[in-house]
């Protein structure tokens, strides 16, 4: 197997945070399905055409999935994992392997997660047939060679379901430009009090506890004036 590319989960983590889901690449839909057999080939599925399919038209986040009502070798529960991978028919030309990240943004059985790792995670056009693949687990491929740092991204071996499979992935494009966010900054004004002309700086004067930090003298010029205001209104009167 020639590989392509693997998951980078640091790299993953940031393009997908600032990239806007759902921006398609052509006007090309895709079909998207689960290859899965279990470590005794059971619950073979190694093509498009069953429930659980998606089409994928561009870069964004999509679902897959395997109902085993669905299909004729599942009776019994899925055990283990000899393959497991998601493959795009087509995919191969919309998306470069060089300018595309992929994330498995989670995996699935009967509702149940299971823990993977995006960093040992390989994909891209990996059989050169025009196909885009992403492989989970191919024991066929590096994913399941013990002595390839990308051995098992998943725990193949305790692998199991009885209803159902289902991977979340998203596909981003690593050539678009991040969007950044605006920095808004706030300068506070600062509140001034206007005091009436002649009265005595704070500083000259001790301040009494049940006006706050107004002068006593200060406030006592105030009601002052305001008496001999409300004075000279009554003789006008």
């Amino acid at each position: 197997m020639k590989l392509k590319r693997f998951a980078s989960a640091a790299a993953a983590a940031v393009l997908t945070a600032v990239l806007p889901m759902g921006v398609p690449v052509s006007a090309a839909q895709h079909d998207a399905f689960i290859m899965f057999t279990d470590l005794n080939w059971q619950w073979g599925n190694w093509d498009v055409g069953h429930v659980g399919d998606t089409k994928v038209n561009g870069y964004g986040t999509y679902t897959v999935y395997l109902d085993a009502s669905k299909l004729e070798n599942a009776a019994a529960p899925a055990g283990g994992v000899q393959v497991f991978c998601v493959d795009i028919i087509g995919g191969g030309a919309d998306f470069p392997e060089d300018s595309t990240i992929v994330t498995v943004d989670s995996i699935k059985t009967d509702g149940n997660e299971v823990k993977v790792d995006n960093s040992k995670i390989c994909y891209g056009d990996i059989e050169d047939n025009g196909n885009f693949r992403i492989e989970i687990r191919n024991a066929y491929g590096l994913t399941g060679d013990s002595s390839d740092p990308h051995f098992d991204p998943i725990d193949h071996e305790n692998f199991s379901a009885s209803k159902k499979i289902e991977v979340t992935f998203t596909l981003a494009d690593a050539n678009a430009p991040a969007e950044t966010e605006p920095v808004v900054t706030t300068t506070a004004t600062p509140t001034e009090t206007v005091m009436p002309e002649g009265t005595p700086d704070a500083d000259d004067e001790t301040t009494s506890s049940s006006t706050g930090n107004i002068p006593v003298s200060a406030l006592a010029a105030v009601m002052a004036v305001a008496a001999g205001t409300a004075f000279a209104v009554r003789r006008i009167k």
